[in-house]
Protein backbone atom coordinates (compact mmCIF):
# COMPACT_ATOMS: atom_id res chain seq x y z
CA UNK A 1 0.00 0.00 0.00
CA UNK A 2 2.82 2.39 -0.77
CA UNK A 3 1.37 5.88 -1.06
CA UNK A 4 -1.85 4.87 0.68
CA UNK A 5 -2.50 6.65 3.94
CA UNK A 6 -3.89 4.81 6.99
CA UNK A 7 -2.48 1.50 5.78
CA UNK A 8 -1.85 0.42 9.39
CA UNK A 9 -5.43 1.15 10.46
CA UNK A 10 -6.79 -0.56 7.35
CA UNK A 11 -4.86 -3.70 8.19
CA UNK A 12 -6.00 -3.61 11.85
CA UNK A 13 -9.65 -3.24 10.87
CA UNK A 14 -9.59 -6.00 8.27
CA UNK A 15 -7.89 -8.33 10.75
CA UNK A 16 -10.42 -7.58 13.49
CA UNK A 17 -13.20 -8.19 10.98
CA UNK A 18 -11.74 -11.58 10.00
CA UNK A 19 -11.46 -12.66 13.64
CA UNK A 20 -15.04 -11.66 14.46
CA UNK A 21 -16.20 -13.51 11.36
CA UNK A 22 -15.04 -16.69 13.13
CA UNK A 23 -17.86 -16.20 15.65
CA UNK A 24 -20.42 -15.91 12.85
CA UNK A 25 -19.07 -19.03 11.14
CA UNK A 26 -18.91 -21.08 14.34
CA UNK A 27 -22.52 -20.34 15.26
CA UNK A 28 -23.70 -20.86 11.68
CA UNK A 29 -21.95 -24.25 11.44
CA UNK A 30 -23.30 -25.30 14.83
CA UNK A 31 -26.82 -24.54 13.68
CA UNK A 32 -26.40 -26.20 10.29
CA UNK A 33 -25.09 -29.37 11.93
CA UNK A 34 -27.99 -29.42 14.38
CA UNK A 35 -25.92 -28.68 17.49
CA UNK A 36 -27.99 -25.56 18.20
CA UNK A 37 -31.25 -24.41 16.65
CA UNK A 38 -31.29 -20.65 17.32
CA UNK A 39 -34.37 -21.16 19.49
CA UNK A 40 -32.33 -19.12 21.94
CA UNK A 41 -32.60 -15.64 20.41
CA UNK A 42 -29.29 -14.66 22.03
CA UNK A 43 -27.49 -17.21 19.82
CA UNK A 44 -29.16 -15.97 16.66
CA UNK A 45 -28.60 -12.28 17.46
CA UNK A 46 -24.94 -12.98 18.27
CA UNK A 47 -24.59 -14.74 14.91
CA UNK A 48 -26.28 -11.81 13.15
CA UNK A 49 -24.41 -8.96 14.85
CA UNK A 50 -20.98 -10.60 14.77
CA UNK A 51 -21.47 -10.90 11.02
CA UNK A 52 -23.14 -7.61 10.16
CA UNK A 53 -21.25 -5.36 12.59
CA UNK A 54 -18.09 -7.37 13.27
CA UNK A 55 -17.20 -8.78 9.85
CA UNK A 56 -19.09 -6.54 7.45
CA UNK A 57 -19.06 -3.09 9.04
CA UNK A 58 -15.45 -3.22 10.26
CA UNK A 59 -14.48 -4.48 6.81
CA UNK A 60 -16.42 -1.69 5.13
CA UNK A 61 -14.84 0.94 7.40
CA UNK A 62 -11.39 -0.34 6.39
CA UNK A 63 -12.50 -0.17 2.75
CA UNK A 64 -13.77 3.42 3.05
CA UNK A 65 -10.42 4.41 4.57
CA UNK A 66 -8.86 2.85 1.48
CA UNK A 67 -11.20 4.72 -0.89
CA UNK A 68 -10.46 8.06 0.78
CA UNK A 69 -6.84 7.23 1.64
CA UNK A 70 -5.36 8.69 -1.49
CA UNK A 71 -7.01 12.08 -0.90
CA UNK A 72 -6.65 12.54 2.87
CA UNK A 73 -3.68 14.86 2.97
CA UNK A 74 -3.76 16.48 6.41
CA UNK A 75 -1.22 14.94 8.78
CA UNK A 76 -3.21 15.93 11.87
CA UNK A 77 -6.00 13.56 10.83
CA UNK A 78 -3.85 10.50 11.34
CA UNK A 79 -4.16 10.45 15.13
CA UNK A 80 -7.94 10.90 14.88
CA UNK A 81 -8.25 7.95 12.47
CA UNK A 82 -5.98 5.78 14.62
CA UNK A 83 -8.00 6.36 17.79
CA UNK A 84 -11.29 5.90 15.94
CA UNK A 85 -10.08 2.53 14.62
CA UNK A 86 -9.04 1.51 18.15
CA UNK A 87 -12.43 2.49 19.59
CA UNK A 88 -14.18 0.35 16.98
CA UNK A 89 -11.83 -2.62 17.30
CA UNK A 90 -12.32 -2.66 21.08
CA UNK A 91 -16.05 -1.84 21.27
CA UNK A 92 -17.41 -4.18 18.58
CA UNK A 93 -16.21 -7.42 20.30
CA UNK A 94 -17.66 -6.12 23.58
CA UNK A 95 -20.99 -5.59 21.81
CA UNK A 96 -20.90 -9.10 20.34
CA UNK A 97 -20.32 -10.56 23.82
CA UNK A 98 -23.21 -8.47 25.12
CA UNK A 99 -25.56 -10.09 22.60
CA UNK A 100 -24.41 -13.55 23.70
CA UNK A 101 -25.08 -12.84 27.39
CA UNK A 102 -28.61 -11.59 26.81
CA UNK A 103 -28.02 -8.90 29.45
CA UNK A 104 -30.08 -5.91 28.30
CA UNK A 105 -28.16 -3.14 30.16
CA UNK A 106 -24.90 -4.65 28.87
CA UNK A 107 -26.28 -4.51 25.32
CA UNK A 108 -27.27 -0.88 25.76
CA UNK A 109 -23.78 0.05 27.02
CA UNK A 110 -22.02 -1.99 24.31
CA UNK A 111 -24.21 -0.53 21.61
CA UNK A 112 -23.48 2.99 22.85
CA UNK A 113 -19.73 2.35 22.65
CA UNK A 114 -20.03 1.07 19.07
CA UNK A 115 -22.23 4.03 18.16
CA UNK A 116 -19.53 6.40 19.43
CA UNK A 117 -16.99 4.76 17.14
CA UNK A 118 -19.36 4.88 14.16
CA UNK A 119 -20.14 8.56 14.79
CA UNK A 120 -16.43 9.37 15.05
CA UNK A 121 -15.77 7.65 11.74
CA UNK A 122 -18.79 9.19 10.01
CA UNK A 123 -17.63 12.65 11.13
CA UNK A 124 -14.24 11.96 9.54
CA UNK A 125 -15.83 10.76 6.28
CA UNK A 126 -18.14 13.78 6.05
CA UNK A 127 -15.28 16.14 6.85
CA UNK A 128 -13.12 14.58 4.13
CA UNK A 129 -16.01 14.70 1.66
CA UNK A 130 -16.56 18.37 2.47
CA UNK A 131 -12.86 19.12 2.06
CA UNK A 132 -12.80 17.45 -1.35
CA UNK A 133 -16.02 19.14 -2.46
CA UNK A 134 -19.22 17.56 -3.77
CA UNK A 135 -18.37 17.95 -7.46
CA UNK A 136 -14.90 16.47 -7.00
CA UNK A 137 -16.04 13.42 -5.02
CA UNK A 138 -15.83 10.14 -6.86
CA UNK A 139 -18.95 7.99 -7.01
CA UNK A 140 -17.61 5.50 -4.38
CA UNK A 141 -16.64 8.39 -2.09
CA UNK A 142 -20.10 9.92 -2.43
CA UNK A 143 -21.79 6.59 -1.74
CA UNK A 144 -19.62 6.02 1.33
CA UNK A 145 -20.36 9.47 2.76
CA UNK A 146 -24.13 9.16 2.25
CA UNK A 147 -24.13 5.57 3.50
CA UNK A 148 -22.30 6.36 6.73
CA UNK A 149 -24.63 9.23 7.56
CA UNK A 150 -27.46 6.72 7.16
CA UNK A 151 -25.56 4.23 9.33
CA UNK A 152 -25.42 6.78 12.14
CA UNK A 153 -29.22 7.18 11.95
CA UNK A 154 -29.87 3.43 11.90
CA UNK A 155 -27.36 2.72 14.68
CA UNK A 156 -28.88 5.45 16.85
CA UNK A 157 -32.29 3.82 16.45
CA UNK A 158 -30.74 0.49 17.45
CA UNK A 159 -29.12 1.89 20.58
CA UNK A 160 -32.33 3.67 21.58
CA UNK A 161 -34.14 0.34 21.23
CA UNK A 162 -31.59 -1.34 23.51
CA UNK A 163 -31.97 1.45 26.06
CA UNK A 164 -35.76 1.05 25.89
CA UNK A 165 -35.53 -2.71 26.42
CA UNK A 166 -33.07 -2.29 29.31
CA UNK A 167 -35.30 0.30 30.98
CA UNK A 168 -38.46 -1.76 30.44
CA UNK A 169 -40.19 1.22 28.84
CA UNK A 170 -41.93 1.89 25.55
CA UNK A 171 -41.06 5.43 24.49
CA UNK A 172 -40.32 4.59 20.83
CA UNK A 173 -42.88 4.18 18.01
CA UNK A 174 -43.98 0.63 17.26
CA UNK A 175 -42.27 0.61 13.87
CA UNK A 176 -38.83 1.44 15.24
CA UNK A 177 -37.52 -2.15 15.04
CA UNK A 178 -38.23 -2.62 11.29
CA UNK A 179 -37.16 0.99 10.62
CA UNK A 180 -33.83 0.27 12.32
CA UNK A 181 -33.38 -2.91 10.27
CA UNK A 182 -34.26 -1.31 6.94
CA UNK A 183 -32.12 1.77 7.57
CA UNK A 184 -29.15 -0.47 8.30
CA UNK A 185 -29.69 -2.79 5.33
CA UNK A 186 -31.23 -0.76 2.50
CA UNK A 187 -29.97 2.67 3.54
CA UNK A 188 -26.44 1.76 4.60
CA UNK A 189 -25.34 -1.72 3.60
CA UNK A 190 -26.83 -1.97 0.11
CA UNK A 191 -25.81 1.59 -0.79
CA UNK A 192 -22.21 1.29 0.42
CA UNK A 193 -21.77 -2.25 -0.93
CA UNK A 194 -22.96 -1.16 -4.37
CA UNK A 195 -20.66 1.86 -4.25
CA UNK A 196 -17.70 -0.39 -3.43
CA UNK A 197 -18.72 -2.74 -6.27
CA UNK A 198 -18.78 0.27 -8.59
CA UNK A 199 -15.24 1.14 -7.45
CA UNK A 200 -13.79 -2.28 -8.11
CA UNK A 201 -15.72 -2.99 -11.32
CA UNK A 202 -15.61 0.47 -12.90
CA UNK A 203 -13.13 2.68 -11.07
CA UNK A 204 -12.75 5.36 -8.41
CA UNK A 205 -14.26 7.99 -10.71
CA UNK A 206 -17.40 10.10 -10.99
CA UNK A 207 -20.04 9.45 -13.61
CA UNK A 208 -23.55 10.81 -13.99
CA UNK A 209 -25.03 7.31 -13.89
CA UNK A 210 -23.02 6.52 -10.79
CA UNK A 211 -24.28 9.66 -9.07
CA UNK A 212 -27.88 8.77 -9.91
CA UNK A 213 -27.25 5.23 -8.62
CA UNK A 214 -26.17 6.55 -5.22
CA UNK A 215 -29.09 8.93 -4.76
CA UNK A 216 -31.68 6.44 -6.04
CA UNK A 217 -30.51 3.77 -3.59
CA UNK A 218 -30.57 6.35 -0.80
CA UNK A 219 -34.04 7.70 -1.70
CA UNK A 220 -35.48 4.19 -1.88
CA UNK A 221 -34.12 3.47 1.58
CA UNK A 222 -35.66 6.68 2.96
CA UNK A 223 -39.09 5.73 1.60
CA UNK A 224 -39.03 2.20 2.99
CA UNK A 225 -37.69 3.23 6.41
CA UNK A 226 -40.28 5.99 6.76
CA UNK A 227 -43.06 3.66 5.56
CA UNK A 228 -42.39 1.03 8.21
CA UNK A 229 -41.77 3.61 10.95
CA UNK A 230 -45.04 5.44 10.21
CA UNK A 231 -46.88 2.19 9.41
CA UNK A 232 -47.82 3.40 5.92
CA UNK A 233 -46.94 0.15 4.19
CA UNK A 234 -48.22 1.05 0.67
CA UNK A 235 -45.51 3.72 0.62
CA UNK A 236 -42.92 0.92 0.39
CA UNK A 237 -43.99 0.54 -3.26
CA UNK A 238 -41.87 3.59 -4.08
CA UNK A 239 -38.76 1.62 -3.12
CA UNK A 240 -39.24 -0.86 -5.93
CA UNK A 241 -38.76 1.30 -9.08
CA UNK A 242 -36.03 3.37 -7.38
CA UNK A 243 -33.85 0.40 -6.46
CA UNK A 244 -34.46 -1.41 -9.73
CA UNK A 245 -33.36 1.70 -11.64
CA UNK A 246 -30.29 2.13 -9.44
CA UNK A 247 -29.28 -1.50 -9.96
CA UNK A 248 -29.77 -1.25 -13.72
CA UNK A 249 -27.56 1.86 -13.79
CA UNK A 250 -24.83 -0.09 -12.02
CA UNK A 251 -25.15 -2.92 -14.54
CA UNK A 252 -24.87 -0.55 -17.51
CA UNK A 253 -21.48 0.55 -16.18
CA UNK A 254 -20.09 -2.82 -15.08
CA UNK A 255 -21.74 -5.60 -17.09
CA UNK A 256 -18.69 -6.46 -19.19
CA UNK A 257 -16.61 -7.25 -16.11
CA UNK A 258 -19.53 -9.06 -14.50
CA UNK A 259 -20.06 -11.34 -17.50
CA UNK A 260 -16.41 -12.11 -18.22
CA UNK A 261 -14.06 -11.53 -15.27
CA UNK A 262 -12.03 -14.67 -15.95
CA UNK A 263 -13.88 -17.27 -13.92
CA UNK A 264 -11.06 -19.81 -14.01
CA UNK A 265 -8.39 -17.31 -13.04
CA UNK A 266 -7.69 -16.87 -9.34
CA UNK A 267 -8.01 -13.23 -8.39
CA UNK A 268 -10.30 -10.55 -7.09
CA UNK A 269 -12.13 -9.92 -10.39
CA UNK A 270 -14.34 -12.99 -10.13
CA UNK A 271 -15.22 -12.18 -6.50
CA UNK A 272 -16.47 -8.75 -7.56
CA UNK A 273 -18.28 -10.18 -10.60
CA UNK A 274 -20.20 -12.91 -8.79
CA UNK A 275 -21.27 -10.46 -6.08
CA UNK A 276 -23.58 -8.72 -8.57
CA UNK A 277 -25.79 -11.75 -9.43
CA UNK A 278 -26.14 -12.46 -5.70
CA UNK A 279 -27.18 -8.84 -5.16
CA UNK A 280 -29.79 -9.29 -7.90
CA UNK A 281 -31.15 -12.39 -6.14
CA UNK A 282 -31.43 -10.41 -2.91
CA UNK A 283 -33.25 -7.59 -4.68
CA UNK A 284 -35.74 -9.93 -6.40
CA UNK A 285 -36.64 -11.80 -3.20
CA UNK A 286 -36.86 -8.57 -1.18
CA UNK A 287 -39.18 -6.97 -3.75
CA UNK A 288 -41.36 -10.10 -3.69
CA UNK A 289 -41.47 -9.82 0.11
CA UNK A 290 -42.54 -6.17 -0.09
CA UNK A 291 -45.18 -6.82 -2.71
CA UNK A 292 -46.60 -9.87 -0.94
CA UNK A 293 -46.81 -8.30 2.49
CA UNK A 294 -47.35 -4.59 1.96
CA UNK A 295 -49.10 -4.38 -1.42
CA UNK A 296 -50.80 -7.62 -2.45
CA UNK A 297 -51.61 -8.69 1.12
CA UNK A 298 -50.68 -12.30 0.48
CA UNK A 299 -50.01 -12.59 4.19
CA UNK A 300 -52.35 -10.86 6.71
CA UNK A 301 -49.60 -10.07 9.22
CA UNK A 302 -45.83 -10.14 9.21
CA UNK A 303 -45.96 -13.30 11.35
CA UNK A 304 -47.69 -15.04 8.44
CA UNK A 305 -44.82 -14.33 6.02
CA UNK A 306 -43.08 -17.63 5.14
CA UNK A 307 -40.20 -17.93 7.54
CA UNK A 308 -37.75 -18.97 4.85
CA UNK A 309 -38.09 -15.66 2.94
CA UNK A 310 -36.17 -13.61 5.51
CA UNK A 311 -32.97 -15.75 5.52
CA UNK A 312 -33.40 -16.11 1.74
CA UNK A 313 -32.73 -12.36 1.47
CA UNK A 314 -29.97 -12.28 4.07
CA UNK A 315 -27.56 -14.90 2.73
CA UNK A 316 -27.33 -13.63 -0.88
CA UNK A 317 -26.67 -10.10 0.43
CA UNK A 318 -24.44 -10.75 3.46
CA UNK A 319 -22.41 -13.65 2.06
CA UNK A 320 -22.96 -13.70 -1.68
CA UNK A 321 -22.63 -9.94 -2.24
CA UNK A 322 -20.71 -8.36 0.63
CA UNK A 323 -18.46 -11.22 1.72
CA UNK A 324 -17.34 -11.84 -1.87
CA UNK A 325 -16.54 -8.14 -2.22
CA UNK A 326 -14.56 -8.02 1.03
CA UNK A 327 -12.51 -11.09 0.12
CA UNK A 328 -11.83 -9.54 -3.27
CA UNK A 329 -10.53 -6.43 -1.53
CA UNK A 330 -8.35 -8.53 0.76
CA UNK A 331 -6.92 -10.25 -2.31
CA UNK A 332 -6.05 -6.88 -3.87
CA UNK A 333 -4.62 -5.58 -0.60
CA UNK A 334 -2.10 -8.43 -0.48
CA UNK A 335 -1.53 -8.75 -4.21
CA UNK A 336 2.23 -8.99 -3.68
CA UNK A 337 1.92 -11.76 -1.06
CA UNK A 338 0.40 -14.76 -2.73
CA UNK A 339 0.97 -17.27 0.07
CA UNK A 340 -1.03 -20.51 -0.36
CA UNK A 341 -2.54 -19.76 -3.80
CA UNK A 342 -4.63 -22.95 -3.62
CA UNK A 343 -6.64 -21.28 -0.82
CA UNK A 344 -8.11 -18.83 -3.33
CA UNK A 345 -9.70 -21.66 -5.30
CA UNK A 346 -11.08 -23.32 -2.16
CA UNK A 347 -12.53 -20.05 -0.90
CA UNK A 348 -14.10 -18.91 -4.15
CA UNK A 349 -15.66 -22.13 -5.37
CA UNK A 350 -16.48 -23.60 -1.97
CA UNK A 351 -18.11 -20.42 -0.68
CA UNK A 352 -20.13 -19.56 -3.78
CA UNK A 353 -21.36 -23.04 -4.64
CA UNK A 354 -22.36 -23.49 -0.99
CA UNK A 355 -24.17 -20.13 -0.82
CA UNK A 356 -26.12 -20.94 -3.99
CA UNK A 357 -27.00 -24.39 -2.61
CA UNK A 358 -27.87 -22.85 0.75
CA UNK A 359 -30.32 -20.47 -0.92
CA UNK A 360 -32.02 -23.32 -2.80
CA UNK A 361 -32.24 -25.37 0.41
CA UNK A 362 -33.76 -22.42 2.30
CA UNK A 363 -36.40 -21.78 -0.36
CA UNK A 364 -37.18 -25.51 -0.63
CA UNK A 365 -37.15 -25.87 3.16
CA UNK A 366 -34.76 -28.82 2.75
CA UNK A 367 -33.49 -28.97 6.32
CA UNK A 368 -31.40 -32.11 5.85
CA UNK A 369 -29.36 -30.44 3.12
CA UNK A 370 -27.94 -27.93 5.60
CA UNK A 371 -25.89 -30.69 7.26
CA UNK A 372 -23.99 -31.13 3.99
CA UNK A 373 -23.88 -27.53 2.79
CA UNK A 374 -22.93 -25.85 6.06
CA UNK A 375 -19.56 -27.63 6.56
CA UNK A 376 -18.58 -26.82 2.96
CA UNK A 377 -19.43 -23.14 3.42
CA UNK A 378 -17.87 -22.88 6.87
CA UNK A 379 -14.63 -24.67 6.00
CA UNK A 380 -14.21 -22.68 2.78
CA UNK A 381 -14.56 -19.45 4.73
CA UNK A 382 -12.13 -20.68 7.39
CA UNK A 383 -9.54 -21.40 4.68
CA UNK A 384 -10.02 -17.86 3.38
CA UNK A 385 -9.69 -16.33 6.85
CA UNK A 386 -6.47 -18.21 7.62
CA UNK A 387 -4.93 -17.48 4.22
CA UNK A 388 -5.73 -13.77 4.26
CA UNK A 389 -4.59 -13.40 7.86
CA UNK A 390 -1.26 -14.94 6.91
CA UNK A 391 -0.98 -12.58 3.95
CA UNK A 392 -1.88 -9.50 6.00
CA UNK A 393 0.97 -10.16 8.43
CA UNK A 394 3.52 -11.89 6.20
CA UNK A 395 5.23 -8.57 5.44
CA UNK A 396 4.73 -4.84 6.09
CA UNK A 397 1.55 -3.62 4.38
CA UNK A 398 2.61 -2.77 0.86
CA UNK A 399 -0.23 -3.05 -1.63
CA UNK A 400 -1.32 -0.16 -3.80
CA UNK A 401 -4.79 1.42 -3.87
CA UNK A 402 -5.36 0.54 -7.51
CA UNK A 403 -8.79 0.99 -9.03
CA UNK A 404 -9.97 -2.12 -10.79
CA UNK A 405 -8.91 -2.08 -14.44
CA UNK A 406 -11.66 -1.25 -16.88
CA UNK A 407 -12.15 -3.46 -19.91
Amino acid sequence: MDGLRYRQEIRWLYQAALLLFLVTIALGMARGLGLIDFADRNQFLTHLHSGVIGWITLGIIATVLWIYGGTAARVQDEGYVTWTAIVLIVSVPIYVVAWWTGNLPFRAVGGTLVLCGIVLFAVWVVREATRIGYRQLTTPQLGAAVGFVTLVVGSTLGVLLQIQFAAGGSFLPGGTVPAHAETQITGYLVLVAMSIAYWRLHGNDRTRRGTWMVWLFFTGAVFIAFAVLADILPLTALYIPLDITAFVLLLTLTWRRVVNPGWRTAGSARHYAIAIPFALVYLVIFIYLIMGFALLKLWPTFDDVPQNLIPATEHPLFVGMVTNTLFGLLYDLSADRRRWPWADEVLFWGMNVAVAAFLVAILANAQDAFKVITPVLGLSLLVGIVAHTARLWSAPAAAQPLAAPVR
